[in-house]
């Protein structure tokens, strides 16, 4: 609970994730290199279930009305890979906040059977009448996304 309450105390400062920057706002005289091992085993140890940080998203930001949400794949080059996520956001402020996410393994567009997948883990987070409207481009399309969705 300790290294847990130093990191968000860190991360609200440093409004950054990345465990250098973290490291360098922890007290005491430990080397920072030493703080992020420190850093680095405690999410090894912990490993970070999204459905849980989508959770915690959602109960953090403040609910005046049903939540609009926007369905979408990005893709982008880490180094020599080929990153392919297609992501589940919810809309606050004009900003789309991160919520569920799934890797593709290929390029190109999603299937419907990993949007229905992250659909289905989203409402294990909330309920249908909590949402108000699902927003997407001209790639989510298809018949039995429609039909499936609609149920």
């Amino acid at each position: 609970m300790e290294l847990l309450s130093l990191m968000v105390l860190a991360l609200l400062q440093a409004k950054d994730v990345r465990h250098a920057e973290l490291a360098a706002r922890f007290s005491g005289r430990a080397q920072t290199s030493s703080v992020i091992r420190r850093v680095e085993r405690f999410f090894d140890r912990h490993p970070l279930c999204p459905a849980d940080v989508a959770h915690v998203v959602l109960a953090l930001l403040p609910q005046t009305r049903p939540r609009e949400f926007i369905i979408d794949r990005t893709n982008w080059k880490y180094g020599q890979t080929d990153v392919n996520v297609l992501m589940l956001a919810v809309l606050w402020r004009g900003v789309a906040v991160p919520l569920l996410y799934a890797l593709l393994p290929h390029g190109g567009s999603s299937d419907t059977a990993v949007r229905h997948t992250l659909m289905d883990d989203a409402l294990c987070l909330l309920t249908a009448s909590q949402s108000r409207v699902l927003y997407t481009d001209r790639e989510v399309i298809g018949h039995d996304w429609i039909q499936e969705l609609a149920q």
